[in-house]
C-alpha cells in the first residue's frame, strides 16, 4: 500500500508532456479575414477594414508570443 501511495504523485506529474499533442494550428490571416468579413487573400476591402484586420492579427498573435 505504501508503494502505491508513493507512485500516485509521480503518475500525475508525468502526463503534462502530452498536452503538446493537443496543439492547434491556426491560419491567423484567414481567421482574421473571416472575423472582419473580408475576402481572404484579396485586396477588395476598405482602409477601415484593413485597420481592423491588422488589429485582429496583432491580437491573435499575442496569445502565441509571436510579437
Amino acid at each position: 500500500m505504501k508503494k502505491l501511495l508513493a507512485i500516485f504523485p509521480i503518475i500525475f506529474t508525468a502526463f503534462p508532456a502530452q498536452a503538446n499533442d493537443m496543439m492547434i494550428h491556426v491560419n491567423v490571416n484567414r481567421l482574421c479575414a473571416s472575423i472582419v468579413n473580408i475576402p481572404y487573400a484579396s485586396d477588395n476591402f476598405s482602409d477601415e477594414e484593413w485597420k481592423r484586420f491588422q488589429e485582429c492579427v496583432k491580437y491573435i498573435r499575442q496569445f502565441n508570443g509571436i510579437e
